[in-house]
């Protein structure tokens, strides 16, 4: 069936949006840091939660 082939072949749409969004970054004065984490965050380990995003973004872990 070309069914699953198709699903195989069907680009990952939000990793396509990240990768835009970190190229972009890169691009600006933005640390290097900065973007590590957040392409650690978003496209390695696909955590969307507020607090791990702070985290990505901010560099530093929340108090409790």
């Amino acid at each position: 069936m070309t069914t699953s082939n198709a699903i195989e072949e069907t680009p990952d749409i939000p990793i396509q949006v990240f990768e835009r969004f970190l190229k972009a970054l890169e691009d600006t004065d933005v640390s290097a840091e900065l973007v590590a984490r957040l392409r650690k965050t978003l496209l390695e380990e696909q955590t969307f939660t507020e607090s791990v995003l702070k985290v990505a973004v901010l560099g530093e872990e929340p108090l409790p």
